[in-house]
């Protein structure tokens, strides 16, 4: 029998569909319930397990620190994984016809009802057969029953589980204190009480070996700086030097074993240090000074020093702060002592900016008429970024009634906030502000102050120029064409008043005996003062050439561009020569004077450029002679000394200097101890090696390098030589860098300080 199936009209109902979904969805509601239950069961069995298989192997074979690091998250990923993986299955179950499959694979009943239904029911026709078919699957869906179809399958998970915590209890109540350290190890991972853990191991195993006398564990440090560098508290371990800023409260603090008499404590080459008891561990509390090098340890058990730890210290420097006075940026040399002045500077400290301000000083005259006033200006405004502080001030220069000549000398300074060691203050860069005398004023480099109205008599220097033309560049947007043309034009009768004084040089230098007045005032080298005036000796002005005659003249000295003009010449006329650099510079300003005419004051602005070059390029050119024969015999120093005069002078006992520290007998003896490892008790090397880290830091010697020792110590102590001789190696490295051969051995004396003096004189007691 064949069946076709055909898609029914739009209009008719879907069968089936209260019955299926009811089903499926009491099939779905039942795998969840299952699903949830599995990981509240499997979940904590699989994080006791892991726990109890990890504290089992710590206690056969004593993992290190960094495997306990790592190793303690597996338990809670293994919990917590298998828990998120069965919420994302609940969250994003299975397409329906999986949970079909399921009810029509746990309900027999069922017999391929929902399967069918949920397959063909939108394609099945509507007829009497199909009639019979819902009814007869409807009536078999109403009659089954979804709850049995997911079964949780709890029995080996809630086994496993019981099983684990059993075993955790029972360890907990027949072997408390080794549950205790168990749960420290794991919860705080460290290499620190290893001595316990081998005595735990002692008391549990019975096939352990007996644990040794303990020695000193891991250190723990607490560093807690001081208040005014707004930093937290840090917290380290092992035998690293502890670095901290001075006034900082150290917290060393480590287990204190039962077998133990007692803990001393000094600083090296300095006091004692009081030692108390907290539980079990043993702390030491000192404030780092400014010239501290290491705290030496020492444990005490029947009268004796069984073990010793040294502990470098480095004292960390807080540097002053520093300053930089950003506005303005160079000396200014102003023309009148008026207009604002705005100042700027930053500071910058490691641990923040307590004070910041301006200091000044006032100058006038010079000579016994001198006079200065100095003072204290605080910024109008400071804003603060982290440990960087900018302050800004705008100063009337009116109201300090500066006069030309007068000095302001002006810079910043930063004060930081240490309260233990400082102090410290820095300041800034000094910056000069003068005012120029009437014949200053080619050395004017700002246009604060600039008169409005421009001096008749003076010439101004070319600078000057530059500068009135710059600040109408500057303001030419805000100023109609009429205030522009007016500006422009006064800026170009001074740019012709200054080419004037170099068509006058020009002139001079034509004349027929080509010499200059011994007095002839340069003006168009940068002097602002009268414009020349030429002495008995110039030339009459009858005899000055025309223009006409003047142009030719610079016309045959530059030349016309012809091939002859520009080979080898050797009988050029000198004045012309001369002349052609001056002509160039006249030139030059004619045409600045141009673009100024025309109100182009930003065209004229290059040509005034070039003419400052050369005018400058000018003035290092000319060379001064001194008028007379100067001569200063040379001084031979070699034969000169010891030839002076003394009077009065009583000669002095001349007193024995401390000797200067050596590292030689500290090698030698790093080097006897080194291959002595392996060969004494390790015990003895130990507190050998202690002693020398602790001698390396009396002497000043670098603090890695005794960390280094200090290290080897703790190998050697535990038995590992070869560690304790690369850490050896290591330290003797930094101690004498590029020295490979082994130190001159010592002769076996009590005497230190007798031992090194063989050494240097090379002879055996």
């Amino acid at each position: 029998m064949s069946t076709i199936v055909q898609s029914p009209p739009a209009t008719s109902p879907r069968p089936l569909q209260a019955p299926a979904e009811r089903l499926i969805g009491g099939v779905r509601a039942a795998w969840r319930r299952s699903v949830l239950l599995r990981a509240l069961v499997i979940a904590p069995a699989l994080f006791v397990t892991a726990a109890i298989l990890l504290v089992f192997l710590d206690l056969l074979i004593p993992l290190r620190a960094v495997l306990r690091e790592t190793l303690r998250w597996i338990p809670p990923l293994l919990g917590l994984g298998f828990v998120a993986f069965s919420i994302h299955r609940v969250l994003r179950p299975p397409p329906p016809r999986r949970f079909a499959l399921l009810a029509e694979e746990r309900i027999p009943a069922l017999q391929n009802r929902l399967l069918t239904a949920f397959d063909a029911a939108d394609a099945l026709p509507d007829g009497v057969v199909v009639r019979a078919f819902v009814a007869d699957a409807e009536r078999r869906l109403a009659e089954a029953d979804p709850r049995g179809v997911a079964p949780a399958r709890l029995k080996v998970p809630a086994m496993v589980l019981g099983i684990g915590l059993a075993l955790a209890g029972i360890f907990s109540i027949a072997l408390p204190q080794v549950a205790g350290e168990a749960w420290t190890r794991w919860m705080h991972p460290a290499d620190a009480y290893a001595s316990r853990w081998a005595e735990v191991r002692a008391e549990t195993l019975p096939n352990a070996a007996p644990a040794p006398m303990p020695l000193f564990d891991e250190l723990r440090w607490r560093v807690q700086p001081p208040a005014y560098a707004g930093i937290g508290p840090q917290e380290g371990r092992g035998d690293e030097p502890v670095s901290a800023l001075a006034g900082s409260r150290i917290r060393l603090r480590s287990r204190f074993p039962d077998r133990w008499d007692g803990v001393r404590a000094a600083v090296i080459g300095g006091r004692a240090l009081p030692v108390r008891r907290a539980g079990g561990e043993w702390v030491i509390d000192y404030t780092m000074a400014a010239d501290a090098r290491g705290l030496s340890l020492e444990a005490v058990a029947g009268g004796e020093v069984i073990d010793r730890r040294v502990v470098p210290l480095l004292a960390l420097p807080d540097q002053p702060p520093d300053v930089q006075l950003t506005v303005p940026a160079a000396d200014l040399i102003l023309a009148e002592g008026t207009g604002r002045l705005t100042i700027r500077a930053t500071a910058g400290d490691d641990y923040g900016i307590g004070g910041f301000w301006l200091h000044w000083t006032h100058s006038r005259g010079s000579g016994e008429s001198y006079e200065f006033v100095e003072g204290d200006w605080q910024f109008a405004r400071v804003s603060r970024n982290g440990r960087t502080a900018t302050g800004e001030l705008v100063v009337d220069l009116a109201t300090l009634k500066l006069q030309p000549g007068d000095v302001m000398h002006i810079r910043a300074v930063a004060r930081d906030r240490n309260d233990v060691t400082g102090p410290g203050e820095s300041v800034s860069r000094t910056r000069i502000i003068r005012v120029a005398r009437p014949d200053e004023f080619d050395e004017v480099n700002t246009d604060i102050g600039l008169p409005a109205e421009l001096p008749k008599d003076p010439v101004l220097s070319q600078r000057m120029i530059i500068l009135m033309t710059e600040r109408l560049v500057r303001e030419a947007p805000r100023l109609s064409r009429a205030d522009l043309l007016k500006r422009s034009g006064e800026v170009a009768r001074e740019q012709g008043r200054l080419r004037d004084v170099v068509g006058e040089q020009v002139y001079v230098r034509s004349s027929e005996s080509g010499v200059q007045g011994q007095d002839l005032d340069f003006g168009y080298l940068e002097t602002s003062g009268a414009q020349h005036e030429h002495t008995e000796a110039g030339i009459a002005e009858a005899e000055r050439p025309s223009a006409e005659e003047l142009l030719e003249e610079a016309s045959e000295a530059t030349g016309r561009g012809t091939i002859d003009e520009i080979s080898h010449k050797h009988d050029e006329g000198t004045i012309l020569d001369v002349n052609r650099d001056l002509m160039a510079l006249h030139n030059l300003m004619w045409r600045s004077e141009s673009e100024l005419n025309l109100a182009k004051p930003d065209s004229s602005l290059p040509f005034q450029y070039q003419a400052l070059r050369m005018i400058q390029a000018m003035q290092q050119a000319e060379r001064v002679f001194p008028r007379g024969n100067v001569r200063v015999d040379p001084i031979d120093v070699a034969e000169a000394r010891g030839q002076g005069k003394l009077d009065d002078v009583a000669p002095s006992v001349r007193a024995r200097g401390a000797a200067l520290p050596s590292l030689g007998p500290l090698l030698a003896e790093l080097d006897r101890v080194a291959a002595g490892l392996g060969r004494r008790p390790a015990r003895q090397s130990s507190l050998e090696i202690s002693a020398l880290a602790a001698r390396a830091l009396e002497a000043g010697a670098d603090r890695e390098a005794a960390a280094l020792v200090s290290r080897a110590a703790g190998e050697a102590g535990a038995g590992r030589a070869d560690r304790a001789r690369d850490l050896l190696g290591r330290a003797r490295e930094r101690l004498a860098p590029g020295s490979g051969a082994a130190a001159r051995p010592l002769p076996t004396t009590a005497d230190p300080a007798a031992a090194e003096y063989f050494r240097r004189i090379g002879r055996m007691p």
